[in-house]
């Protein structure tokens, strides 16, 4: 796969990855909860908290059968350079974007070194089959995206019970959680 900086499109067999992001007008509460999680188009598309986003993979290095990048949010204000990292819990948001975060710095000046790009965390690009090195067929090539301890994203679902009923929503994980481990492949693919 390319071995230099790009930014693209990430769909898997849900649709296209996206983020939630709720308008507070649709629900104060979960907005604070919710936003900056990781979702697909399939499970959040046809509601107002899902946003469609691009990101920029920025190569590290590649190794025999894996390829090791660097993920940020590439598109949209509020989660403009976001850096994909997963919680202790294992799920996949957006951090370091927001002015919530930029507060917390100010508090707390040591949590700013969190988001030097050495600490930021490495997702590992497993090829499911064979590239030809031509980047018009890059957008067929399926991968699994690993983290830092090989664990698969996967679509999970979360059940919040402070409603009832509980709501269901499906989020990225990688972890150990029961899901459907997903098959990416990207799209609008622009190399730097």
């Amino acid at each position: 796969m390319i071995r230099s900086t790009f930014t693209a499109a990430l769909h898997c067999q849900y649709g296209q990855v996206g983020v939630v992001d709720t308008p507070l007008w649709a629900h104060p509460f979960f907005s604070a909860d919710q936003d900056g999680w990781l979702c697909t188009d399939h499970k959040r598309g046809d509601s107002v908290s899902f946003k469609p986003i691009k990101f920029t993979f920025t190569f590290v290095e590649a190794t025999k059968n894996r390829l090791y990048y660097k993920i940020n949010c590439a598109t949209g204000v509020k989660f403009l350079s976001g850096q994909l990292e997963q919680n202790s819990n294992g799920w996949l948001g957006l951090y370091g974007y927001g002015w919530g975060d930029d507060l917390f710095n100010c508090i707390f000046p040591p949590s700013l070194l969190l988001r030097l790009p050495v600490l930021q965390d490495t997702w590992k690009m497993e090829l499911l089959g064979t590239w030809d090195g031509d980047l018009e067929s890059a957008e067929n090539v399926e991968f699994h995206l690993r983290d830092k301890k090989g664990h698969r994203v996967a679509q999970v679902e979360a059940r919040y019970s402070r409603t009832n009923p509980p709501l269901r929503n499906w989020f990225l994980h990688a972890g150990n959680k029961e899901g459907d481990i997903l098959r990416f492949h990207l799209h609008d693919i622009k190399v730097e």
